[in-house]
């Protein structure tokens, strides 16, 4: 049994255990390959109520929550995820640390890359979101990432204020299909956007697309493994060849 139909056996446990003990139960944080494992299972193998959430509404690495009805979304998000804000001691004589800094700082602490879930980097700080049994030892451990010595300290979640910086882009695709839409934003061959997708690489809204013409969705959230991610806005008009222009959000790395 590979690590795939592992994390499956277990997602499954755990929905059949909140199910009939009526608990709550949940996963670490999945990553999108992971999540999308998800919703390969078949549905009569998943029971009750679910729900993906990572700390904020456009968070990549997401938890699975499997909850009773009984209990408050919400309120249970708060007892299970935390958020650690990580500054410099000193702005003046700071590295310029990227996401890469503080997740390599992070596992040389020893925590295990599921217990924390997206790190959002800004010009003078970053936040972590993380499960709350690690958040202790984040607050306390992490002292400094490169040469930089750190102050890091829990924060409400709502207190991340930082999001990835977006542009909006009109595109002349087309069709409306994964591969077509791929190749005009990531100015990519049509044989490499299908490659893509071929090899799993490609996501929209944590779902695995395995269909070079599948057709995207207005408001879909699309991830491509080494190039980036955008969200496909729809089509606003059509050319005198019949292509089609389409609105995107891309984000900008």
């Amino acid at each position: 049994m590979d690590e795939r139909e592992l994390l499956q056996g277990r997602i499954r446990e755990l929905s059949r255990t909140a199910y009939e003990r009526d608990i709550p139960r949940h996963t670490d944080f999945l990553s999108l390959s992971e999540q999308a494992l998800f919703y390969d299972i078949k549905r009569e193998d998943i029971f009750g109520r679910y729900v993906f959430f990572g700390g904020y509404d456009d968070a990549e690495r997401r938890i699975l929550f499997f909850l009773p009805e009984y209990i408050d979304e919400e309120e249970h998000f708060l007892e299970t995820v935390s958020c650690v804000r990580a500054e410099p001691l000193n702005a003046k004589f700071a590295d310029k640390l990227s996401h890469r800094d503080f997740l390599g700082a992070l596992m040389n602490l020893g925590i295990e890359r599921s217990k924390t879930g997206d790190i959002i980097t800004g010009e003078d700080c970053a936040y972590i979101f993380c499960l709350k049994e690690v958040e202790e030892l984040i607050c306390s451990e992490l002292l400094k990432v490169k040469h930089t010595s750190i102050r890091a300290y829990s924060v409400p979640l709502s207190q991340c204020d930082i999001r990835p910086e977006m542009k909006e882009l009109s595109v002349n695709v087309a069709s409306e299909r994964a591969d077509a839409v791929i190749s005009a934003v990531f100015n990519l061959s049509r044989t490499v956007s299908s490659q893509l997708i071929a090899s799993e690489s490609v996501f929209a809204d944590g779902r695995l697309i395995t269909q070079p013409s599948a057709v995207l969705k207005e408001g879909a959230r699309i991830s491509v493994r080494g190039y980036g991610k955008f969200i496909f806005m729809g089509v606003s008009g059509n050319t005198r060849k019949g292509r089609l222009y389409i609105n995107i959000k891309k984000y900008v790395s």
